[in-house]
């Protein structure tokens, strides 16, 4: 009787455990551990302010060191940037595809020799970034086959459809505002030394597809335009013999300021301004405008707020004309 009553237990105990490992949750196989979301990485902050537009947060597993907007992405898992990519990582965190701008040449043919997808989008022009929207709503809507079934996000193309007229839509109202207006010559100003108390060497807006486009979009025209390459560096000697009557100085270096920060941090940039002297037309005038916005430079779904901002910026009486509206 014992020893029947010992098989018995035994048995109940066996089809325990084939029940508690066939409907408990653990996993079976790694298709078993998937959910029903994409699974996609960033590699630059203009492509995870694309993907958080489309409503492609919560596929997002990983982005770049420098992506900061919005506030969710600052607490996802980080996979190096520019050069420096933590491959292992992008493997570590299983993605579907990865999301690199076309430049890099560097990152896909690693991620694409261990089986992971790379989609390129066109991020060093205005009409590529507008364009990416809906590419990569496109690719969300297209999704993958995992374990025979299909993972996709639905009405992820019509999505970046819709994002792109709005865009698309702001930009047109901006160049019709600055049809007729005198075109200020502009220097755009994107990366120098800070606070030195001069301007030295600086990395201005040259033969840059994106930059010219947005100020011939403002109605302005780039006095740097013909210099060779997208960022080509100048000296102040240079920036006197172009004579600016405007300059955009960025100082959109990723640090977060509060006003007090920032009106402090910018007395100390104009003053490097101020030592070149009344032979610039930009100092004389006082039209050395700060820019501490980080959208300012980049190319994503903020792109038209930057590029109203300028407008106003750069033609005061737009601003004249908005207060008697």
């Amino acid at each position: 009787m014992t020893k029947r009553r010992g098989i018995a237990w035994f048995c109940l105990f066996l089809l325990a455990v084939l029940l508690w490992t066939t409907f408990s949750g653990a996993p079976q196989s790694p298709d078993a551990e998937r959910s029903d979301s994409l699974r996609i990485v960033s590699t630059a902050p203009s492509i995870t302010e694309t993907l958080f537009a489309l409503d492609l947060g919560d596929c997002v597993v990983g982005v770049s060191n420098y992506c900061k907007y919005p506030e969710a992405a600052k607490k996802l898992p980080k996979i190096g940037s520019l050069y420096d990519y933590n491959v292992e990582r992008i493997v570590e965190l299983n993605p579907d595809f990865v999301v690199v701008i076309r430049e890099n040449e560097v990152l896909p043919p690693q991620l694409e020799k261990m089986g992971i997808e790379c989609v390129a989008v066109d991020h060093a022009s205005l009409d590529g970034a507008l364009r990416s929207f809906e590419e990569l709503g496109a690719r969300a809507e297209k999704g993958v086959e995992v374990g025979g079934r299909r993972i996709a996000r639905v009405g992820a193309k019509a999505k970046g459809a819709e994002l792109r007229r709005e865009a698309e839509a702001r930009v047109d109202a901006v160049r019709e505002k600055v049809a007729g207006l005198p075109k200020p010559r502009t220097l755009v100003s994107i990366y120098r030394p800070l606070g030195t108390g001069k301007v030295g060497e600086a990395y201005v807006a040259g033969q840059n597809p994106y930059f010219n486009t947005i100020l011939d979009i403002v109605g302005a025209v780039n006095v740097a335009g013909d210099l060779v390459g997208a960022a080509p560096t100048v000296n102040a000697e240079s920036i006197v013999a172009l004579n600016p009557e405007v300059v955009l100085d960025l100082s959109t270096d990723g640090v977060e300021r509060d006003e007090k920060e920032r009106e402090k941090v910018g007395a100390e940039r104009a003053a490097d301004w101020d030592a070149l002297g009344n032979e610039v037309e930009a100092v004389r005038t006082g039209r050395i405008y700060q820019i501490f916005d980080d959208y300012a430079t980049i190319p994503g779904p903020r792109a038209p707020l930057f590029i109203e901002e300028l407008a106003t910026l750069l033609h005061p009486e737009l601003k004249e004309e908005k207060a008697r509206d």
